[in-house]
């Protein structure tokens, strides 16, 4: 592996109960300041001692691998263990209009790609995007009773890359996509060898996608109320270690 780690590996078990639950009052979002906001730059629980933990936010399904947040040459990174499925975002309020741009950096570990296809699920890391619409007041309970939203959100996007595995791991492809939660999917990037294995820059224009899975809306109205990151599930060869990847320099602006 040629990621560097430093000074800190900070797990996030110890803090689920804070971060997931912020029931019988509105928690508190973070602030955008000259036109943007960097997720871990400040006020992240266990490495910045003014750490707003009801900022923050996470999901764990069952059987999810943990995360961790970790110091990659001076700066933190979240990193997603095997099998992952696991989620920590931090809670904002800002137009889509007003922050349309998002970028932020990742790294896929290459021995998580050998193995071959696996249970036939893709493997990798994510970044997703939870939105508050007009129409959240109409279907957010009824989307909470079915497990998919919350009072939060009612709409979300998912920039995912990864791929399958491959009887050799320099064999396998990756691709970039982005999928909402109907699981309609858009292709941001045909598949290719080589790319886990190095630091990627990522930059997307979230009016775009936006537009692209909900059309003829305005979007004037449109928050964005959560930005998460970690791996997605799916089945990692044992040999491959704890990691899946990291995500890291996750920023929102105008």
């Amino acid at each position: 592996m040629t990621v560097s780690l430093r000074r800190f590996a900070v797990p996030l078990l110890l803090c689920l109960a804070v971060l997931g639950g912020c029931a019988g009052s509105a928690p508190p979002r973070g602030s955008i300041v000259d036109g943007g906001l960097r997720l871990f730059a400040d006020g992240v629980p266990g490495v910045h001692g003014n750490a707003d933990q009801r900022q923050w936010w996470t999901s764990r399904p069952n059987g999810a691998g943990d995360l961790a947040l970790v110091d990659l040459q001076g700066s933190i990174a979240l990193r997603a263990d095997a099998p992952g499925g696991m989620q920590m975002g931090r809670r904002l309020s800002t137009a889509l209009t007003a922050t349309p741009y998002l970028r932020w950096t990742w790294y896929l570990e290459p021995a998580v790609f050998g193995g071959g296809p696996g249970t036939g699920v893709e493997r990798g890391m994510r970044v997703t995007i939870y939105f508050r619409t007009p129409n959240r007041s109409a279907s957010s309970g009824y989307l909470a009773f079915l497990g998919m939203g919350s009072e939060e959100w009612d709409r979300s996007v998912e920039i995912a890359f990864g791929g399958f595995g491959a009887g050799r791991s320099d064999g396998a492809t990756q691709s970039k996509w982005a999928v909402d939660n109907a699981g309609r999917r858009l292709e941001l990037r045909p598949p290719r060898t080589g790319q886990a294995g190095a630091w990627h820059v990522e930059a997307i224009d979230l009016s775009e996608v936006y537009r692209y899975f909900w059309p003829g809306e305005s979007l004037e109205d449109v928050q964005i109320a959560i930005i998460a990151a970690g791996g997605f599930s799916g089945r990692v060869p044992p040999e491959a270690g704890i990691a899946i990847g990291y995500v890291a320099e996750i920023s929102i602006s105008r």
